[in-house]
């Protein structure tokens, strides 16, 4: 039994969406940094707040309000979620076809002997254990593992809360402590030049934006480096799947020399210049 997100057609489109909002978004904090006078903090904030946290939330939300769970056993694939209790022969499966973009998450679509597509898809970080679990019940799913969202899939890692939050939130302390202590001695003289002038209050909510901002700032600059290296493993996972494993190899090695190199050197030639 895997925990699975069970979709329609109609809320898998929703999230997709919402998902692909939230991705396209990222880079363009990097950009606008980049190509645009100076930009507020808060502004920035509030930006990726609403245009790229939401939305995120939101397809997040629709995946967790219908979750369920998959099963094959006793020759049946059985869907349960809250209001869905579906039971489909396997042997009335003609086709089992992941989804060609992985979004919002993975997915699995069923195509029945009839020609009729099971209305509902199956959302999973991991398709090829429902494919074994197919496969050791005697449904064919040679190509559907050949697929390159499925190839791709079986390639990433488990994503992780904690990671996110030390990589993102905490390690923005740094360089965000940084800016913070140059604004502070350009602006008022001294590291706590506002805080003797302004008071304690004023003093951390400057901290925070220059904090928030740069957390803005990090998240877009690992989208650049990580929207590369997917486009290179999904391309590899769909001319060549037994590459692939290498390939992402090779890509978070890349992204991971990018960020935790890539931001100091950006700092350092930030004050070079």
């Amino acid at each position: 039994m895997c925990r699975v997100a069970l979709l329609s057609p109609t809320w898998r489109l929703v999230s997709a969406a919402l998902v692909a909002v939230s991705l396209a978004t990222l880079p363009t904090y990097l950009v606008a940094l980049v190509v645009l006078p100076p930009v507020p903090p808060i502004v920035m904030i509030r930006s990726f707040l609403v245009g790229t946290a939401l939305p995120w939330l939101v397809a997040v939300g629709i995946l967790r309000a219908f979750a369920g769970t998959v099963e094959v056993a006793g020759g049946t694939l059985r869907l349960r979620r809250g209001d869905v209790d579906v039971d489909v022969p396997l042997a009335s499966i003609a086709t089992v076809r992941p989804w060609r973009a992985s979004l919002p998450r993975p997915g699995i679509g069923f195509v029945l002997g009839s020609g009729r597509r099971l209305p509902l898809g199956v959302a999973l970080d991991r398709p090829a254990t429902l494919l074994d679990a197919l496969a050791e019940a005697g449904v064919d799913v040679w190509d559907a593992r050949r697929r390159p969202s499925v190839v791709h899939a079986e390639t990433r890692r488990a994503p992780s809360a904690w990671r996110w939050l030390a990589k993102f939130v905490v390690f923005a302390v740094v360089p965000g402590g940084i800016l913070f202590y140059t604004h502070q001695h350009i602006a008022y003289g001294g590291t706590f030049g506002q805080w003797n002038l302004e008071g304690l209050g004023p003093y951390l909510r400057t901290f925070w934006e220059y904090w928030g901002t740069t957390i803005v700032l990090l998240v877009s600059w690992a989208s650049l480096w990580r929207a590369a290296g997917e486009v290179a493993v999904f391309a590899t996972a769909a001319a060549r799947p037994a590459w692939a494993p290498t390939v992402r190899r090779i890509v978070e090695w890349a992204c991971a020399i990018a960020y935790w190199g890539g931001v100091p050197a950006l700092l350092v030639l930030r004050y070079a210049a």
